[in-house]
């Protein structure tokens, strides 16, 4: 009977966690590059349920012990591209992450919504510098233009080449709405296309959120009945069982 109590309440703490997850796509709907993050379930070991007291115990079945939350993954389909018309706001198709400079070292992100800073390097909307190949991208004046491949190019001169890095799967660690480190290093992308005067939208599907949302909140409430029954079930045992 205890063991039905923490087994919903596991169930409980699992629902929780996976309606933070969703509230947070849904937060970040708006937030050019966003990748939608999916989250699952798997059960704690089943425990053998043996009839004891007798002279051969006989197996009854299994228990199962409760859920947890799988390990966060990210739904990395591209979301469309928006046009703005911005020369700093830039946007990636095919597979790849805009390096930058923070505090922490480099960072990775697909919010290509930059800006040209007081010195005239591009940088993020949180100052920090967009690399390129051999390092910061600038100084540039307003009328610098970005080819496919990235070349930067400014009063007739090449600038710089944007740096777009490929991260392994199952790499990617979150810092922010935004930025991401690598557990295990980059590589070069490959067949990857940069878009100026575009923003890559989020590939949140609003909707989807919405019909997993009740989802979640209904094995929620499942759960919390469950609880209520077995603390119902232990009131009695406790005040009526234990008076015969």
């Amino acid at each position: 009977m205890i063991r039905g109590l923490y087994t919903a309440a596991a169930g409980m703490l699992a629902s929780q966690s996976q309606s933070d997850i969703i509230a947070d796509n849904m937060a970040n709907v708006r937030t050019p590059g966003f990748k939608e993050e999916l989250s699952g379930l798997r059960t704690f070991p089943s425990m053998l349920i043996d009839r004891v007291g007798t002279a051969a115990p006989a197996v009854l079945g299994s228990l199962g012990t409760g859920v947890v939350v799988d390990p966060v993954t990210r739904l990395n389909l591209g979301g469309s591209l928006r046009s703005t018309g911005v020369r700093t706001d830039l946007a990636l198709t095919g597979r790849g992450y805009f390096a930058v400079q923070t505090p922490q070292g480099v960072r990775y992100t697909r919010n290509g919504r930059f800006q040209l800073g007081t010195n005239g390097i591009l940088q993020t909307a949180d100052g920090y510098p967009v690399l390129g190949s051999n390092g910061v991208i600038g100084p540039l004046s307003r009328n610098f233009t970005v080819g496919d491949d990235g070349t930067v190019t400014d009063g007739g001169k090449t600038a710089g080449q944007i740096r777009v890095a490929d991260i392994p799967a199952g790499a990617l660690i979150r810092e922010g709405d935004s930025l991401y480190a690598s557990s295990r290093g980059t590589v070069p992308a490959v067949g990857i296309e940069v878009h100026q005067g575009y923003l890559e939208t989020s590939n949140v599907d609003v909707a989807g959120q919405m019909v997993d949302m009740i989802s979640v909140m209904k094995s929620y409430e499942a759960n919390q009945k469950v609880i209520q029954t077995e603390d119902s079930t232990l009131d009695k045992a406790v005040n009526e069982v234990g008076k015969v």
